[in-house]
């Protein structure tokens, strides 16, 4: 577990590292231009955009551990590239190549987290990679408050090493092993990660039905299939969340924006911001197997919602009104937001967008959610110095704070919780689901009507497989026959469903 997050420290440096009081150019950030500084910052943005149409691909034909061993050294180049830089250009050429790398060393742990771990203590060991990233965050504080930028860039460099090494000495998910149907090597890595005393017999039949239920080909389309469709849009309402929050933007503009409320010390400040961040992660790591995801998430949005108001209001009344305030109330305040935003907003939205899809989809759904998350989080950061400067401070904090509100109670009324529950449970709560709309989408049960006649055999009467009466539910959704609430619990686990029968089913 320590190999695979570590790609998450390296992933959280590259892309933090401007973080506001970024002096990449020798330039202290009184006199960093606006623009300047969202180039710098955006720029890791779209190399993540770019790495995200292909990572979830990438991710499901290479595996997820020899994903993390070949794109480490590519995160090490453009630090190193970065470091030796002569110019801006390269500076931005060895960034974007850092952000190339952040959209597989994002998505490739949070897969494997959520695949190789227990479901008791998977949202612990699935939000450790966030603690991890802020590791990675307060790393690149600390570097470029302490020492010149290109010896921080250099210190930078060496998590995607420290990934590469430990990642040489664990298994592949056994998940993917069972999708390219090498069972004895799932075995095996499940006796690695479970201890060579553990009953898999249990495990390895539930996984292996489940892949079979599903499929092992993936497709698009799939996630906007009854079954994956509920998951996928609050996958990317997680992210949408994430975004729009102003989390980032007060981490991106640490500096800056202590700065402009008249914090002295901005650089000891900005690590201050970074110890909170640790707090804030390691909280939540601790707590989101006994609190549960969604008041975890409720709380983080009330958090951020307040207190980026109250911040909202102190640039008002400084700004606008010209009351004069002490500077520890906007650190405080920023110092507030900074630990809800952590509590919860950080963490627990890559941990949903793993373990709310099937195996089959999991990578490529997590992959999608990276490139609108990345997408986002390009707009925002770009957007926010023109905002900043046309409506005012107080303006750009009242609209991220409104959004956290809003967001709280979205998530308060339809998010699910998954607390406790193993990744099959998982699928089949949502399965369930689309078994009880099916039921009212006639025109769309008729078209896969025709997709799933399309797809059985010619030779009628022939065995294709032998499926447990667990399964026989989501079979029938596959095949989408027009009587979603059939009682099959009559049928024998050793019965066996053949051609003939789908074909009667389907007529």
């Amino acid at each position: 577990m320590f190999g695979c997050v570590t790609s998450d420290h390296g992933g959280g440096c590259c892309e933090w590292m401007d973080s506001g009081d970024v002096a990449l150019l020798g330039q202290g950030p009184r006199h960093r231009d606006g623009n300047l500084a969202a180039s710098l910052v955006g720029i890791i943005a779209m190399g993540a955009i770019v790495g995200s149409t292909v990572s979830g691909r990438a991710i499901d034909w290479l595996g997820r551990r020899t994903t993390m061993l070949i794109v480490s050294p590519v995160a090490l180049i453009g630090w190193l590239t970065v470091a030796l830089a002569p110019n801006l250009a390269v500076v931005l050429t060895g960034r974007a190549i850092c952000g190339l790398a952040t959209a597989f060393l994002f998505s490739a742990p949070t897969v494997y987290n959520s695949e190789v771990t227990e479901a008791r203590m998977r949202g612990r060991l699935g939000t450790l990679s966030s603690l991890f990233i802020t590791f990675g965050v307060v790393l690149s504080y600390m570097a470029g408050a302490l020492f010149s930028w290109r010896i921080s860039c250099y210190i930078c460099a060496a998590p995607p090493l420290t990934t590469f090494g430990a990642m040489l000495f664990v298994p592949e998910s056994p998940y993917w092993l069972m999708l390219k149907s090498r069972k004895n090597d799932a075995i095996a890595s499940l006796k690695w990660l479970r201890g060579p005393n553990c009953d898999l017999t249990e495990e390895m039949s539930e996984m292996e039905a489940k892949i079979v239920s599903v499929g092992r080909k993936m497709e698009y389309r799939e996630l906007w299939r009854s079954r994956t469709r509920k998951p996928f849009l609050l996958s990317l309402f997680m992210m949408t969340l994430q975004q729009v929050c102003g989390g980032n933007i007060l981490m991106m503009y640490t500096g800056t924006i202590f700065i402009s409320a008249g914090v002295v010390d901005y650089n000891m400040a900005t690590v201050y911001t970074g110890l909170v961040q640790i707090l804030g992660t390691v909280l939540s790591v601790l707590m989101v197997d006994h609190a549960g995801r969604r008041p975890m998430i409720v709380v983080s949005t009330g958090i951020m919602g307040t207190t980026t108001v109250l911040l909202g209001v102190y640039y008002y009344l400084t700004d606008v009104e010209g009351v004069s305030w002490p500077s520890f109330v906007p650190l405080t305040t920023v110092l507030l937001a900074v630990f809800g935003y952590c509590l919860g907003c950080r963490t627990i939205p890559w941990l949903l967008s793993a373990e709310l899809f099937n195996t089959t989809i999991r990578s490529t759904a997590s992959a999608v959610g990276l490139f609108y998350n990345r997408i986002l989080n390009f707009a925002v950061i770009q957007i926010y110095p023109y905002f900043l400067e046309e409506a005012g401070a107080h303006m750009v904090f009242f609209v991220h704070g409104g959004f956290s509100l809003i967001c709280c109670l979205i998530s308060l009324i339809y998010l699910p919780e998954t607390k406790g529950k193993s990744l099959e449970q998982i699928q089949e709560y949502f399965e369930n689901q689309a078994i009880k709309t099916s039921g009212h989408k006639v025109d769309e049960i008729n078209n896969m009507k025709t997709e799933c006649s399309n797809d059985v055999p010619k030779e009628s009467g022939k065995s294709i497989s032998k499926v447990p009466v667990e399964n026989l539910t989501v079979l029938i959704v596959n095949c989408a026959i027009e009587e979603p609430d059939k009682d099959v619990s009559t049928l024998s686990d050793k019965d066996e469903i053949t051609n003939k029968n789908i074909t009667e089913s389907l007529k």
